[in-house]
């Protein structure tokens, strides 16, 4: 189900459970038995930082000054299971309706990007702190105090080595985390070169996140009405023009190139239209664009057309990656997203390097191309 609905389940001071039991009733949620004991598992989550508000908000003078000394740490859920499972709807409600001020959900995608752009201003200051990444620890926990990531994963050791370096700390500074995955965190990095060398931040991330496995048989994704417009096959003279009046439909402004700026470079639209950019899928999968990168493209046009999505090549891994990781921002940014393909999402990526990371993708791009997600938001 896409966050569009989520928030039409609950009601007024609900628990994540009660919330879930009323979407059932009302026919929006097929009652799932392993998405109910998560929902639990939330639940209990929701009363531990309660508890843990309550604490520190009644301690006065001296005890309060202590009780801020040292944090109250609070064992964080981390959500696990394959592709259209839940997951993410699940966190969604649990973030709506947990009664936390400081708090934030964000792809963790866009977190690392913005620790690695954090520390690299940290380090441009005149008087650098002797611990980059423990200040912005400090930063982070004293903004937050619960985390909530979607789709948590890590293909890179470099990215590896300041992130969980970093999210131990904001463990130990009494931030809460809640995560979605594919992956358990025992298998976090598994198969690269280097990992033992992790293992010790792994685990010690893993003791403080209570493991709750959605094994569904069932990818709920699938299964939609889909939008007779949102994919085309083939790629033809017909998808072009149904493309063409798609753009027409959205666009505030005539159509135009423009540059979208990325800091120190640009990223080329060749039409553009207000909120509504068109690409071929060459423009943004053959060019070294990062999440950073379409993250931007996201937040400026909220409605993207891409023409001549191909079958992916197994050998060019480097562009499938790309595509994958462009997807994941876009459903995380609700970007209302035509395309022209070779064939339908499930026979875009068949073989490779990772393919099996590419079902998510598959997933989330019938869900993007069903009835609901095109509905406005």
């Amino acid at each position: 189900m896409s966050f569009k609905l989520v928030k039409a389940l609950m009601p007024a001071n609900a628990t994540l459970s009660e919330a879930y039991a009323a979407g059932v009733r009302d026919g929006l949620i097929q009652h799932d038995d392993a998405q109910a004991q998560a929902a639990r598992a939330l639940d209990a989550l929701a009363v531990r930082l309660t508890d843990k508000a309550r604490e520190t908000s009644g301690a006065k003078g001296l005890l309060a000054r202590f009780s801020r000394s040292i944090p109250v740490l609070v064992d964080g859920v981390y959500l696990v299971g394959e592709v259209g499972r839940g997951k993410s709807m699940l966190m969604d409600m649990f973030f709506e309706l947990v009664p936390v001020q400081k708090k934030r959900r964000i792809h963790f995608h866009a977190f690392m990007q913005e620790c690695h752009k954090a520390l690299h201003a940290i380090q441009r200051l005149p008087r650098k702190p002797d611990d980059p990444v423990a200040d912005l620890a400090e930063k982070i926990a004293e903004r937050y105090s619960l985390i909530c990531f979607d789709e948590f994963q890590m293909h890179d050791m470099s990215d590896a080595v300041v992130i969980l370096r970093l999210l131990n700390m904001l463990i130990e500074l009494g931030v809460t985390f809640v995560a979605t995955s594919n992956t358990e965190p025992e298998n976090l990095l598994k198969g690269h070169q280097g990992r033992v060398v992790m293992l010790p931040y792994i685990r010690a991330f893993a003791r403080h996140m209570q493991v709750v496995l959605l094994q569904s048989a069932r990818d709920y994704r699938r299964g939609r009405e889909d939008s007779d417009e949102a994919w085309l096959i083939p790629a033809d003279a017909e998808a072009r023009a149904k493309l063409d009046a798609i753009f027409a439909k959205y666009a505030t402004e005539a159509p135009a190139p423009a540059e979208l700026s990325l800091g120190s470079r640009s990223l080329h639209v060749p039409q553009a239209g207000g909120k509504v950019a068109r690409f071929s899928f060459d423009d943004l999968c053959a060019n070294m664009y990062g999440p950073g990168d379409f993250i931007r493209l996201a937040d400026a046009y909220p409605v993207i057309i891409i023409d001549g999505i191909p079958r992916l090549d197994p050998d060019r891994y480097d562009i499938a990656r790309r595509f994958i990781t462009l997807i994941d921002v876009l459903y995380e940014r609700h970007t209302l997203l035509f395309v022209s393909a070779a064939c339908w999402p499930e026979s875009l990526y068949e073989a490779g390097e990772n393919a099996r990371i590419f079902e998510r993708t598959a997933s989330r791009l019938d869900e993007m191309r069903s009835d609901s997600w095109q509905i406005p938001a």
